[in-house]
């Protein structure tokens, strides 16, 4: 059995939880459970994912950066710490969407007053504080445990969701079932922080955490914007109600890609603010491992989308496959990790700058771009837009930390992967 370290591990529960989120969407369509039940359902994960994305990603991020800086003793209290300031969010954040179900259901969804919101409130306080517990398992050294959690949540969640519908019951028994899935993590969760941390409100710790997490939180907030702008140029720019679909089925990366790369920045932040020497060099040996197996499968994706869209969907969406193909383009920028130095810097507000700036030239090259080549041109503001985010921190790094992109970056090989990946997109164009 291969050892389980922290990146294989956070990469591992990722993919289990990206995995789950597809099987469950599947599986209660085949149990018989109505398409405007389905609806219900994923309006209200998205509801769940936008009400706590930002804040989450900024205070694990901010945990992970100010970790290993910390002595013993502060480390046992921070475990405590951060863990009351999610609950407390928590509460917060779901005691306001039981108290404005109306307004929610009404600006943010299409759905005049969404069903089960209340069991979604109750659900945000019961599960947010859990999105904790992989973070802690990996600073704690505990890797293997990661995969354990991943494994029995996941599988547990897929159980709790999906058999009700299989046994004749509602989506409300569902929701419960998510309850229950939330209550049990909470519950694994207390009792790591039981066992790890002092139970101890350390205002020394938190004012050095708060300002270390706002410019974070509003990194994630403003990168998860990026996806709504190219949705909002398609709206503006193209009457025909089917060019949204169009865009929104193409819009999206190879999701192992994603899932992937992302794992490989936690991970890496913590062993850069302990040695950057050696985490500057771990940075590139994984990055060019990783490339050695994402970047065939992005070209094996491209390759066969213009057949596959068609079959799987209709003749119409053949355009979608090639959407597709152009953000595959972006593993180009994903597979650079400069952002992971600065945030091990603790520049963190240099990457809230270069994520508006990132946002402001996706703006502006989506509308031009859109009504210059269509909903390839808007596809090509994303390719741009990130580049232009990826380059800027490169560029930092070298002039303002004194940190060259050879230490972190294999460009001779970053080079080869990137022109047979831009083969494959040509090829993929000519059929």
């Amino acid at each position: 059995m291969p050892t389980i370290n922290k990146i294989n591990a956070l990469q591992i529960f990722q993919v289990l939880q990206f995995g789950t989120a597809i099987l469950i969407g599947i599986l209660l369509v085949k149990a018989g459970l109505p398409t405007s039940l389905v609806s219900v359902y994923e309006a209200l994960m998205f509801l769940a994912s936008l009400a706590c994305f930002f804040w989450v990603v900024g205070g694990q991020n901010a945990l992970v950066q100010l970790y290993a800086k910390l002595d013993g003793a502060t480390q046992r209290r921070a475990i405590f710490n951060v863990f009351l300031l999610f609950a407390l969010t928590a509460f917060l954040t779901g005691s306001l969407f039981f108290g404005f179900q109306t307004p929610i259901s009404q600006r943010l969804t299409s759905f005049e007053q969404l069903p089960l919101l209340d069991y979604l409130s109750v659900f945000l306080v019961l599960n947010s504080p859990s999105f904790l517990l992989h973070i802690f398992y990996m600073l704690l050294g505990k890797y293997r445990q990661i995969v354990v959690f991943g494994a029995v949540s996941f599988g547990l969640q897929l159980v709790l969701v999906v058999l009700p519908i299989f046994f004749n019951l509602s989506l409300r028994e569902s929701m419960c079932g998510l309850l229950i899935w939330a209550l049990v993590k909470l519950i694994w969760t207390a009792t790591v922080v039981i066992r790890h941390s002092e139970f101890r409100v350390d205002f020394g710790f938190l004012k050095i955490y708060l300002p270390t997490m706002l410019p974070l939180l509003l990194f994630a907030a403003i990168g998860k914007g990026s996806e709504y702008v190219s949705g909002l140029a398609v709206s503006h720019i193209f009457e025909d109600d089917t060019a949204f679909a169009i865009f929104r089925y193409g819009a999206r990366e190879l999701p192992l890609a994603v899932l992937m790369v992302g794992a490989l920045s936690v991970a890496l932040t913590p062993e850069i603010i302990e040695n950057q020497q050696l985490g500057l060099e771990r940075i590139k040996s994984q990055t060019t491992q990783l490339s050695k197996w994402l970047y065939p499968i992005s070209m094996a994706s491209m390759l066969v989308s213009p057949i596959l869209f068609p079959l799987v969907f209709n003749d119409e969406f053949k355009a979608s496959a090639q959407i597709f193909n152009i953000f595959n383009l972006l593993l180009a920028s994903r597979i650079l990790l400069p952002q992971v130095v600065t945030m091990a810097a603790g520049k963190n507000y240099v990457l809230t700058l270069t994520a508006l700036l990132e946002l402001a030239v996706l703006a502006f090259l989506s509308f031009w771009w859109g009504k210059k080549w269509g909903l390839e041109g808007i596809a090509w503001a994303a390719v741009v837009a990130f580049l232009v985010d990826r380059l800027v921190l490169l560029w930092y790094n070298w002039r303002v930390l004194g940190i060259e992109t050879t230490r972190y970056v294999d460009w001779k090989n970053w080079l080869l992967f990137n022109a047979l990946l831009f083969v494959a997109f040509y090829v993929s164009t000519l059929y």
